[in-house]
């Protein structure tokens, strides 16, 4: 139905002044209420645009520091695993030890005791038992003296004397000091990727319920809180060492 007929039938003239006043204001109103909508879209959409990817990039990263907690955790374990069984065999090294000292501590006392005597034939028999680290030790001790009078001190304090088990004994004491500095090492880096996910997820809540407001002063401030604490937990997971475990 053309516009002549609407205006017979409503008994107006289409080219009446009233007819295009009318379609004038209704253009008006038009144009208006698009130009509202553009205007209220315009100050919003860069708040919902921001909350998105705040969003999207703060559930990445709580996730990749939820996987870093968990690979720094079986660090933890691993290394408190290594340390008790080196801790374990250490002082099994240093048993044998403490029973190889006591031996030459008793052959020693038995050579004194035939040196005393003046029992030269036990004195070769004690001597040519002494253990094979304990030898050099003595013989530098005897040697440090004119033959025939014995020496101050004993061979235990000679640098001479020295244990291959007591020396295995010690390196794994500090194996198992690394790693227990290891695995607290560990721990205290998986507590602090624990610590980014509760950042990320101060983030998630700011960035999800701040686009629910219609102030766009408390959007805004709620979409600042998000970026804010988001780039405080981008520069602490960048400050942290990343176990990537493959």
């Amino acid at each position: 139905m053309s516009t002549e007929d609407n205006a017979a039938m409503s008994g107006r003239d289409p080219g009446s002044p009233s007819a295009q006043e009318n379609e004038a204001t209704s253009s008006q109103s038009l144009s208006e209420r698009a130009d509202s909508v553009a205007e209220r879209f315009g100050k919003s959409d860069w708040i919902e645009l921001a909350a998105a990817v705040l969003l999207a990039a703060a559930t990445i990263a709580s996730a990749w520091s939820a996987y870093q907690a968990t690979r720094w955790g079986g660090v933890q374990a691993n290394s408190y695993s290594a340390a008790n069984a080196a801790r374990t065999e250490s002082v099994r090294s240093s048993n044998l030890a403490t029973g190889q000292r006591q031996v030459d501590v008793a052959s020693y006392i038995a050579w004194l005791q035939a040196y005393a005597d003046k029992n030269e034939n036990l004195l070769d028999f004690y001597g040519a038992r002494f253990r094979d680290e304990f030898k050099p030790a003595f013989d530098a001790w005897l040697g440090s003296v004119p033959a025939g009078s014995a020496p101050e001190g004993t061979p235990f304090t000679l640098p001479q004397y020295v244990l291959a088990a007591q020396v295995r004994a010690d390196e794994l004491l500090a194996a198992a000091e690394e790693d227990s500095a290891k695995a607290q090492s560990a721990n205290q880096t998986g507590d602090n990727f624990v610590i980014v996910v509760v950042i990320m997820a101060s983030v998630l809540f700011f960035a999800g319920v701040g686009t629910k407001f219609r102030h766009q002063a408390v959007r805004r401030f709620m979409i600042s809180m998000a970026a804010l604490l988001f780039a405080g937990g981008v520069v602490v997971i960048a400050s942290l060492p990343q176990n990537v475990g493959f």
